[in-house]
C-alpha cells in the first residue's frame, strides 16, 4: 500500500511513518509533505497514493485545498486535534480520522478498517472537499436567503444575513439580528450550520457568528480566542484552541 503523509510537524510525520511501517511492512510511505505548495508541486509530477494521512491546518492554508485540486480521488484519514462536535463533519463525509496525539491502537484499527474495505472490493469512503470547506465556513455554496421564524400563529421571514449571532442556551436556539432583535429558532445549530453560507462560523458548541458582527479578536489563555462583537451581547464568545487556526483562516478569507 502506498501512502502519502501531509503534516507540517516533522517529528510527528516521522513518528507516523515509523508507526505505519511497523504495523505493516508492505506499506510504502512515498512522501511527507508539509505545505499546500509542496503537495501541489509533488503531485504535478508523481502519481496519487492509495491512501492519505493528513493534518488539516498547514502553514499556507488548509489541506482541504489539496484534495479539492485532486478532485477527492483518494481516501483520506485526517489526523486532527479538533474537538468532538467538529468531527461530525468528517463522519457525515464518510472520512475516517485520528485524534492527536495519535494512539497506536487507534492507528492500527483505522488501517485495518481501510484494508478490509479494500480486500472486500468495497468502494472507499467518498471524499467531498467542497462539503468540508462549506462546513467550516471556508467555501460558500448557494443558500436559501431566508429563515422562517414561528411566533404563535405568525410566521416571520428573517434574512439570514441579518442574523449576527446564533446562540444555543438551555436547549433552545436563539437568533440575534444586527438591529438587536431576538428570535427563538426551531432549528438547532447543527441544522442551521448546514444552511448558512461562508459568512458564518461555528465558534464553539454554543455559538455561530456572522463575519460582520466581529469587531476584533483577542488572544486568550490556552491558545483560545475571545471574539469581541460590535453589538451588545450578554455572553462571551470564545473560540477553542482546536478551532482557532480555522477561525483565523476564515477571517482572512472573508
Amino acid at each position: 500500500m502506498k501512502i502519502v503523509i501531509i503534516e507540517d510537524e516533522q517529528l510527528m510525520a516521522e513518528a507516523l511513518r515509523e508507526e505505519l511501517e511497523n504495523l505493516d511492512p508492505s506499506i510504502e510511505v512515498q512522501a511527507s509533505l508539509a505545505t499546500i505548495k509542496a503537495a501541489t508541486s509533488y503531485f504535478a509530477e508523481h502519481p496519487l497514493p492509495d491512501l492519505f494521512f493528513s493534518d488539516i491546518q498547514l502553514p499556507d492554508g488548509l489541506s482541504f485545498e489539496i484534495f479539492r485540486e485532486l478532485k477527492g480521488a483518494v481516501p483520506v484519514i485526517f489526523c486532527t486535534a479538533f474537538d468532538e462536535y467538529a468531527l461530525e463533519a468528517f463522519r457525515q463525509n464518510g472520512i475516517d480520522y485520528l485524534l492527536k496525539p495519535i494512539d497506536q491502537e487507534m492507528l492500527a484499527a483505522t488501517l485495518k478498517k481501510y484494508q478490509q474495505l479494500t480486500q472486500q472490493n468495497a468502494p472507499a469512503a467518498a471524499f467531498d472537499p467542497e462539503q468540508l470547506l462549506t462546513y467550516f465556513g471556508l467555501h460558500d455554496k448557494q443558500r436559501n436567503a431566508t429563515i422562517l421564524v414561528h411566533r404563535g400563529e405568525r410566521i416571520i421571514p428573517v434574512k439570514k444575513n441579518h442574523l449576527a449571532v446564533l446562540h444555543k442556551k438551555d436547549g433552545i436556539t436563539y437568533g440575534y439580528t444586527f438591529d438587536r432583535k431576538k428570535y427563538v429558532l426551531e432549528q438547532n445549530l447543527e441544522q442551521l450550520e448546514q444552511t448558512l453560507g461562508g459568512d458564518f462560523f461555528r465558534a464553539n458548541r454554543q455559538f455561530i457568528v456572522h463575519r460582520e458582527v466581529i469587531r476584533e479578536v483577542q488572544r486568550y489563555f490556552a491558545r483560545k480566542l475571545i471574539v469581541q462583537l460590535n453589538i451588545d451581547f450578554p455572553e462571551q464568545v470564545i473560540v477553542s484552541k482546536a478551532r482557532a487556526a480555522l477561525f483565523l483562516a476564515w477571517l482572512q478569507e472573508h
